[in-house]
Order: structure tokens, then sequence, then C-alpha cells
């Protein structure tokens, strides 16, 4: 068996990769973007639901940016579009979350972020995804975490597979040899019980030859 695929490098990878800001919200659940700014930096980013790709009844979002310290900079709550402006007073990340404000069974939001930044880092954001309807890749520091997370999972399922594997390898071993040891009890059970006969028979003959029967 090969060792699984090592799964947080390979969806950093792909957040590397991506360009646009375009994902989708599940309802029910809430997606991050992360910008690293330095003091002093300008920031202004709009958000909007992007058409044509909202499975939701209620195609409406819910935004909240927070500071590095998780002072709160912008809140927006159940709208189509939105936009927020700031001036960093630290250096650190700085979160946009974004999630639906009504909860709706296996409904999603695609939503389309605009974020610029004015004498910053110059790095993208946190989060990248790509600006089709296909998989996102969701690369928040939680969301790290959580890959991280699952990715030693994974490795403890495979090790735990491996030792299974040699459990069972283990299991059939014995049943083979009990097998083997209880063919061999059988045939000498059957020796014994043909000698027990023969020496039955001798015995009758003898007895019969004594009283002149035979």
């Amino acid at each position: 068996m090969t060792a699984p695929l090592p799964l947080l490098a390979v969806i950093l990878h792909a957040c590397a990769a991506a360009e646009a800001l375009v994902f989708d919200v599940p309802s029910g659940s809430s997606k991050c973007l992360t910008e690293d700014l330095r003091r002093g930096v300008l920031s202004h980013a709009s958000y909007r639901v992007a058409a044509g790709s909202t499975s939701a009844a209620d195609p409406r979002i819910s935004a909240r940016v927070t500071g590095p310290r998780g002072e709160e900079l912008h809140l927006a709550e159940a709208v189509e579009r939105g936009e927020f402006r700031f001036q960093a007073a630290e250096d650190g990340g700085h979160t946009a979350c974004f999630w639906t404000p009504r909860y709706e069974r296996g409904a999603v939001v695609s939503v389309d972020v605009q974020w610029d930044t004015a004498g910053g880092s110059g790095s993208r954001p946190a989060v990248a995804v790509s600006n089709n309807q296909g998989p996102i890749a969701v690369c928040s520091p939680s969301i790290a975490e959580e890959l991280k997370k699952l990715e030693d999972s994974a490795r403890l399922i495979h090790e735990e597979m491996i030792s299974l594997r040699q459990s069972e390898h283990d299991m059939q071993r014995l049943n083979e040899d009990t097998a083997t040891r209880i063919h061999s009890f059988t045939l000498l059970s059957l020796a014994m019980c043909v000698g027990v006969a023969g020496l039955q028979l001798w015995h009758l003959k003898s007895f019969f030859q004594k009283q002149h029967i035979l």
C-alpha cells in the first residue's frame, strides 16, 4: 500500500496557483479571506453575490472584517453586495469572512471578491479559488490548520490499515496452521479407530476358536 498523499501540500500549492477570488459558500458554513497588511496601508474591497452560480433561495450574504487583534472593521448582514475600506492600524493579518444569513440545506452562494491594497506587501489574499464552478481551495490559517489535522488523520488511518493487514495476515496463517492440525488429528483418529476395530475382530476370532465355534 502506498503512503497517503501530502494533502496539505497539495492544497496549499493549488492555493498559490489560483488567481480569482470567486468561491462558493455552502449554507451553514463560512469562508474567510486573509490579507497580510503593513501598518498604514490603505485597503479597499468590494464583494457581491455572483450571478448564475447560486443555488440558494435567498441569494444574500453576510460579511465581517476583523483586524489582527480581532477588532471589527466592517460588518454587513444579508446583502447582495457591499464594500469596505480601511487603513491598517498595525501590521498583521486582516480577515474578511462571508456566510449565508439563513440556513438552507444543500444551498450554495457564490461570492466574487475584489480586494485591492495601496502600498501593501503586494501579495494576494491568503484565500484563492478558481474562477469556475469547480472545487475551491481555501487557505486561510484556520482552514490550513484543519487540513493539517486531516493530513495527520489520513496518516494515522494509513498506519492503522497497515496494522490491520498485518493482523489479517497473522490470523490467516493461524487459521492455516489450525486446519493442518485438525487434518492431522482427523487422520490419527481414523487410524486409531481402524486399529481398535482390528483388535476387536482378532479378539472375537480367538474367542470363537476357543469355544470351537469356528
